[in-house]
């Protein structure tokens, strides 16, 4: 006969009781995802090695499978290369699918396995093996090239953060962690005692909040970043990881710049690189900064991209504002009606 289910007797039991249920909810989730995206490019994998004599038949079937089982190329493409990268991904249980995005473009196998390692070890939220990432095997920004005709493009100063980074605000129902896009998250009394206007705070994965020691209000309002779709050359749809496990869909538009309208060829020009860059990525980061005259906000995307073939090269990042600017998709625009 089967125990009755306890029933929280006071407010904190049930909070706790939610708590532990939600966690424990969310990290299924994640290794289901875990599950789901390795076996995929398993499948993949496996199938494509078949016909290796056929240099092509890779990237066509990829294409041809994405568009019957309506799933975006790129999530294919870094399914396969997630396998290839790890494949015994039960060694890091610890890790959700954000850490394996981070880690698969980094291209020393070895780096790649010490840095999973620690990263499950440790218990580190995205964010930090983001960061630590970038401290140890840092990426250059590439070189793109442009008609010898072309004027040289007048371009961004790129403005990128560190993801998982959020400041301490005072709110009317008290001190908050300012996720960004008006989103609050408020301290819990403890929190409040240790903490004040102004701190910059990392969200871990069980929701604790801890100092980000040495950071600047420069490295905010920046994300990981799910593509959802690209609606023109410089608008697009995306979820955002405002905190661990925590997605929220946006509607952006590139900063500074201006495509011409998707009516145009030059408009479904700008889409098609748009859509070809974001069919190489492995990761994305969004910086964002105050909303247009449309209510939609404006950002800075950095795409860490890398071939669709194995073994993975070393990955560059790419600012897709002025990769648009240098590639002459885009002109120099304020978003306020002037040129700039």
């Amino acid at each position: 006969m089967t125990a009755p289910a306890l029933v929280p007797q006071t407010y904190a039991e049930l909070r706790a009781a939610v708590e532990r249920t939600m966690v424990q909810g969310q990290r299924a989730i994640e290794q289901a995802k875990v599950r789901t995206y390795h076996e995929t490019g398993r499948l993949i994998r496996e199938h494509v090695l078949l016909f290796k004599e056929r240099a092509d038949y890779g990237t066509k079937t990829i294409a041809k499978l994405a568009a019957d089982v309506k799933v975006d190329r790129s999530v294919l493409h870094r399914c396969v290369r997630f396998f290839e990268c790890f494949p015994i991904v039960a060694t890091w249980p610890q890790l959700s699918w954000a850490h394996f995005r981070e880690l698969i473009p980094v291209a020393d196998a070895k780096e790649r396995r010490a840095l999973a390692t620690e990263a499950n070890r440790n218990a580190w939220p995205v964010a930090r093996l983001a960061e630590r990432i970038r401290e140890t095997a840092p990426v250059e920004p590439i070189e793109v090239v442009t008609s010898g005709n072309r004027e040289p493009a007048d371009l961004l100063v790129p403005q990128r953060g560190t993801p998982g980074l959020h400041r301490v605000v005072e709110k009317s129902m008290g001190l908050s962690v300012d996720l960004g896009f008006k989103h609050y998250w408020r301290l819990t009394p403890d929190q409040a005692k240790r903490l004040t206007t102004g701190d910059i705070v990392r969200i871990a994965n069980d929701d604790s909040l801890r100092l980000a020691e040495g950071a600047t209000k420069a490295g905010l309002f920046t994300y990981a970043a799910e593509l959802i779709r690209v609606v023109d050359g410089d608008t697009l749809v995306v979820a955002l990881e405002i905190s661990p496990g925590v997605f929220l869909e946006q509607t952006l538009r590139l900063r500074g710049l201006d495509c011409p309208e998707m009516s145009t060829p030059a408009g479904r020009a700008a889409k098609r690189f748009v859509d070809a860059l974001f069919a190489r990525t492995t990761a994305v980061v969004i910086h964002t900064t105050k909303p247009d005259k449309y209510d939609r906000y404006l950002a800075e995307v950095f795409l860490r991209v890398t071939g669709d073939t194995s073994p993975v090269p070393a990955t560059p990042e790419i600012f897709l504002n002025n990769a648009l600017l240098e590639n002459g998709h885009a002109v120099r625009y304020d978003g306020e009606g002037q040129k700039d």
